[in-house]
């Protein structure tokens, strides 16, 4: 017994002798706080893989990232048989610019738990930033599960751009994009694409998508770096953890993350602005106002501020406050999309069909991914008696096919049925009932199917 306790004691004296050594009062009030908290539990439980990996995760939450490497690394031979700390300490070394021995460490992981997502669809990836090009192909295509493929797609598009084939990038690109409108990275590579075969207008729209969409990049869930995320409690990642809360659909947790935010610092103007639109969402009218007026005391006002506003006018069915606040919105931001959309949706309320097509036109000008205001678009042309370029307009819609496709492509074939093109009508009323169908919309299918066997 006693050859046993001096064994462990001296194990976990070599492993206390490897925690990172850290340089607390370099770190900023907040950091310092957590990043002390955690080790302090790792210094009093060095051989514990838990401690020593909590310690690492603060250190990554807060971009500590050598320290980090270094505990993930102890952390890694603690618990040799857990996937966590080798995908982690993965993600830090491609912080830290070291794709090869990333590729390493998420080869460690994925053969303790092979079919890991998350940690498949970064193997690809840094492959391709280690130059790996065969090898990143081949685990990109071996990726066939939906909820990844815009980014397998754009990682197809990578390797086919850097093997020199821009012609060969575009289809893998504009299929990211088709996937995911708002892909920035996918834009710009897009847009290189285009110029390399001599496509300017087409490079220089995708460059402006760019700039608008920036760092947006199509999420896969991912419970172990969830993790690292939600170990920093200070109020600008309570923010951000507000959103991705807010995204995933769990508005009260999204607001309770943004009002504890509010409390650590109430001057955060993001925290207001995001909350009036989470306060709409759950029908809390004063509390949506409430944070409105905070915005606009703090001198915040802008574009997205109004809009929200609006949005919350609009719910309370307030439409003339509401039209006012979109105003208000475009004064800032005349290209702001759902602005002119949902200005458009009140004039068309009021009949004024003419001008609500013009605010439709000006949405899709500023934002052709827009399916919605494209929709309303075709509406209103059809409104007008304009059917061949509303046919025009809703058949842009026809993809990318999710949930949403099957009332789009319906009116497409109410259009075409209404400009005499009967054959095209049927052929589109079916693929609208069959994608119906797919996703479960069961009385749309049956509209259809009905409308279908009075056509024929």
């Amino acid at each position: 017994m006693i050859v046993l306790a001096v064994a462990a004691s001296a194990i976990a004296l070599a492993a206390q002798s490897n925690l990172p050594r850290l340089a607390l009062d370099s770190y900023p009030a907040a950091a310092r706080a957590d990043i002390e908290r955690a080790a302090a539990l790792a210094r009093s439980h060095p051989d514990d893989d838990q401690a020593v990996g909590g310690l690492a995760r603060t250190l990554h939450a807060w971009e500590q990232w050598d320290a980090a490497h270094e505990a993930y690394t102890l952390a890694s031979r603690l618990a040799p048989r857990r996937p966590d700390w080798p995908y982690l300490d993965a993600v830090v070394l491609q912080r830290l610019a070291r794709p090869a021995e990333a590729v390493t460490r998420l080869r460690a992981a994925l053969a303790i738990a092979p079919g890991d997502l998350p940690a498949r669809l970064r193997l690809a990836e840094t492959l391709l930033d280690a130059g790996e090009l065969d090898a990143s192909e081949q685990a990109f295509a071996a990726l066939t599960e939906p909820a990844v493929e815009p980014a397998v797609q754009f990682g197809l598009g990578r390797i086919a751009a850097q093997r020199g084939q821009p012609s060969a990038a575009i289809p893998h690109l504009e299929r990211a994009i088709k996937l995911f409108p708002e892909f920035g990275a996918a834009h710009y590579a897009l847009a290189r694409a285009y110029r390399a075969i001599g496509r300017t207008e087409d490079a220089q729209h995708e460059i402006d998508m760019h700039t608008r969409y920036g760092a947006a990049w199509p999420a896969v869930p991912d419970p172990i770096l969830d993790a690292v995320r939600t170990s920093r409690q200070d109020a600008g990642a309570l923010i951000q953890r507000g959103t991705r809360l807010a995204d995933g659909g769990n508005v009260e947790g999204a607001i309770a993350a943004h009002e504890e935010a509010l409390a650590r610092d109430p001057s955060l103007a993001q925290a207001h602005a995001n909350l009036i639109a989470l306060y709409g969402r759950i029908h809390n009218w004063s509390k949506g106002e409430e944070h409105y007026r905070a915005l606009i005391a703090l001198g915040a006002n802008g574009a997205d501020p109004q809009y929200d506003y609006g949005v919350l006018l609009g719910l309370q069915e307030k439409w003339t406050a509401a039209a006012e606040a979109y105003r208000q919105a475009l004064a800032f931001n005349p290209h702001h999309a759902q602005a002119h959309n949902n200005l458009g949706q009140i004039l068309e309320r009021q009949r004024d069909i003419a001008a609500a097509a013009d605010e439709y036109r000006l949405a899709v000008a500023s934002e052709p991914t827009l399916r919605i205001a494209r929709f309303n678009l075709g509406r209103m042309l059809v409104a007008q008696g304009r059917l061949d370029a509303a046919i025009t307009e809703l058949t842009q819609l026809s993809e990318p096919r999710d949930a949403e496709t099957p009332r789009y492509l319906y009116a497409l074939a109410a259009t075409h049925i209404r400009a005499g093109h009967r054959a095209d009508g049927l052929t589109w009323a079916g693929e609208a009932r069959e994608l119906a169908l797919h996703y479960g919309q069961i009385d749309l299918a049956a509209a259809i199917e009905r409308d279908l066997a009075a056509i024929r």
